[in-house]
């Protein structure tokens, strides 16, 4: 009896090992990991590349005033580089015998007294480059007073490296800016035929749109455009991935909620944080990964932010 009861257990408990597997229902198993990510909109606007080259200010032009006549001066400029108005009185010169007539006291009252007083005066805009004779001395009539630069005479050299020599020429709109940021417009006046020989750099002159004061011999620069792209597609820097070579583009384009797909890219220009991709034709609604965008395959399920 005992040997029975046995072999039924056994049969039974074979049978159950041998069973058909139970079915996998994948609505048990666990969601896949996502990775988070934020997304950015594409930017369409015009762009342009600028090139900046180093200039010299320096004068075309500068005038030396001479004394009319022969006297005293009783008034002058204060220092070298004073700047000074059309029409502004510089210096006043007393004669010798404007002099004599006021030391007389018959004389000092009358009519006579008013003669002798000279006024020279500033013919143009500018800034004083030299004082050669100040107040209470003697000058001979033809000595000169001073040398002063004209506002309106002021130009820059340009030095172009001669590789960028088809993007300016003579007419060629352009910004001088100033060590202290100051930026004036300019225009490329003409071509002055020289180039330095170790350098290899053309020279050009630039002139100021407008009258203006800096010191001779100031260095500047000026800024010059050499590209432009119209309704260009901009994405920034951290949306452009690429290989290790540095000779294949691509972005994560979000086509979904949550599905990013690897789209290859052509770069263009590279304006401050955002670089131009001039293929394919993104448009302003696509959304391109721009966290959580490395190491991703080339179609990756994804998840935005903290959703």
């Amino acid at each position: 009896m005992m040997k029975k009861t046995f072999a039924g257990l056994f049969v039974i408990l074979t049978l159950t090992a041998c069973g058909p597997p139970q079915s996998e229902d994948p609505a048990n198993d666990p969601p896949a990991p996502r990775t988070v990510v934020d997304t950015v909109a594409v930017r369409i606007r015009d762009i342009r590349q600028e090139e900046r080259f180093p200039a010299t200010a320096f004068y075309l032009e500068s005038n030396r005033l001479s004394a009319p006549i022969s006297g005293y001066l009783l008034r002058s400029p204060g220092e070298v580089g004073e700047s000074v108005k059309k029409g502004q009185e510089l210096y006043l010169i007393e004669t010798r015998e404007h002099r004599a007539i006021n030391a007389d006291e018959a004389l000092k009252n009358t009519d006579l007294a008013e003669m002798g007083i000279v006024r020279v005066y500033a013919p143009a805009d500018g800034a004083l480059l030299t004082l050669d004779q100040r107040q209470g001395d003697f000058v001979g009539e033809g000595a000169t007073l001073c040398t002063m630069a004209r506002s309106d005479k002021v130009g820059f050299r340009l030095s172009l490296p001669y590789e960028f020599n088809r993007y300016v020429q003579p007419g060629t709109d352009c910004i001088i800016e100033l060590p202290d940021q100051t930026r004036l417009p300019g225009r490329v006046a003409e071509n002055l035929s020289t180039t330095s020989v170790t350098s290899q750099t053309q020279t050009f002159l630039v002139k100021p749109l407008k009258p203006t004061l800096t010191p001779e011999g100031l260095n500047v620069m000026v800024i010059v455009q050499t590209q432009q792209y119209k309704q260009a597609v901009l994405l920034p820097k951290p949306a452009i991935l690429a290989n290790e070579t540095m000779d294949a583009f691509w972005v994560m384009q979000l086509v979904n909620d949550s599905t990013a797909v690897k789209i290859p890219v052509t770069l263009g220009l590279t304006t401050g944080e955002e670089v131009q991709v001039t293929h394919p034709a993104f448009s302003a609604e696509d959304r391109i990964l721009i966290e959580g965008n490395y190491g991703l395959e080339d179609t990756a399920f994804v998840r935005i932010g903290n959703r």
